[in-house]
């Protein structure tokens, strides 16, 4: 949705360039006998202020006032306002055929009163004022939609989030019974057979983690890693031999939250499509990593080369619509299908 959005907006700086400049340009054949000079003018004036324009939209407003540094976006403003009129009244002047000092001294002596007006009153500040003008009028614009857009997400978002818990609320045992009934297993099953009884214990651990704990927008991350870790060790249970299952750096990660439920289906898909080959190499990886700000998780199984790919799919394009809702331009998936390999990795800032 938001790269989708990012197009659009160059094709609207397109538009406003051209639509402005042919206006502009109108305007200018009023003040330039000749309509070659005029589009030339027209031309310097367009140039410098959508490049103001694009600076003070693409660059000062993510970078400065999305963070609330306020101060560093009015002086960056103005520092591209400044330099962006400066080279428009440079470059007119050059179109006439002279240095902005020598057409200064010399015009001011000749025409004093009528050139000191025009100089200062129409080139300098209306320079400076068509800049501010049209960055300022994108910056409104911009700051506009992305509020709109930012609202819509978190509406998204909360009817997604409503209709998951109807979900579970339609489908839920009562979890007290289910526990009891737990229970009872647990102690029925034979003193010696600790394998047994070490299942049921995972199994109520990720159930309990799943009924009481996620009904939070974020949990903390080693609850969610150690979720992904008992979940992989009760489905080891149903491998066979020849699938090898290994984990690294789960254990190590700490110190933030995270969306729950967003590891999970990456783990589920290593599980649903790993390869069955009865004489062949049959495994899974997971792994967990922070780099410079960034949570990295990735997965690699082994795949049946006949399998196919649309069906794998399905689940990650809901992984990543998640994303893009809760971590909007802060994650990236990769996926990388090679030697029979699907290898994914996941990547989230971490604030």
């Amino acid at each position: 949705m938001l790269n989708h959005y990012g197009r659009k907006r160059r094709v609207y700086y397109l538009i406003f360039a051209i639509a402005f400049a042919f206006v502009w340009y109108l305007f200018k054949l009023g003040g330039f006998p000749k309509p070659l000079r005029a589009l030339f003018s027209t031309i310097i004036d367009i140039t410098f202020s959508i490049t103001a324009l694009v600076v003070t939209v693409e660059l000062l407003l993510p970078k400065f006032f999305y963070k609330k540094k306020y101060l560093q976006f009015t002086a960056g403003f103005l520092i591209v306002s400044l330099a962006a009129a400066l080279l428009i009244i440079t470059c007119q002047v050059g179109l006439m055929g002279y240095t902005l000092a020598g057409y200064y001294q010399k015009n001011l002596t000749q025409y004093r009163e009528h050139f000191y007006y025009w100089f200062w009153s129409d080139l300098v500040l209306g320079s400076y004022f068509l800049v501010s003008f049209i960055s300022l009028g994108g910056f409104a614009i911009r700051l506009s939609f992305d509020r709109i857009l930012a609202t819509r997400q978190m509406e998204t978002l909360e009817k997604e989030r409503n209709i998951a818990e109807l979900e579970t609320l339609k489908n839920q045992i009562n979890p007290h019974f289910l526990f009891n009934a737990l229970n009872t297993i647990y102690y029925k099953i034979d003193r010696v057979n600790t394998p047994a009884r070490l299942m049921v214990e995972q199994f109520s651990s990720l159930l309990r983690y799943q009924l009481y704990e996620c009904d939070v927008t974020e949990v903390e991350i080693e609850k969610e890693l150690k979720f992904i870790i008992n979940y992989v060790e009760l489905q080891k249970e149903r491998l066979s031999e020849s699938t090898t299952v290994g984990y690294d750096g789960l254990d190590d990660i700490e110190g933030f939250s995270i969306a729950p439920f967003i590891l999970m289906p990456v783990v589920e898909n290593c599980f649903k499509h790993v390869s069955q080959i009865k004489d062949g190499e049959n495994v899974i990886e997971i792994s967990a990593a922070m780099k410079d700000g960034w949570f990295c998780f990735e997965t690699i199984n082994t795949v049946n080369a006949m399998v196919s790919s649309e069906k794998k799919g399905i689940g990650l394009r809901n992984v990543k619509k998640r994303l893009e809702l809760i971590y909007p331009g802060n994650f990236s998936i990769t996926i990388d299908k090679a030697n029979e390999k699907f290898k994914l990795t996941l990547t989230v800032k971490i604030k």
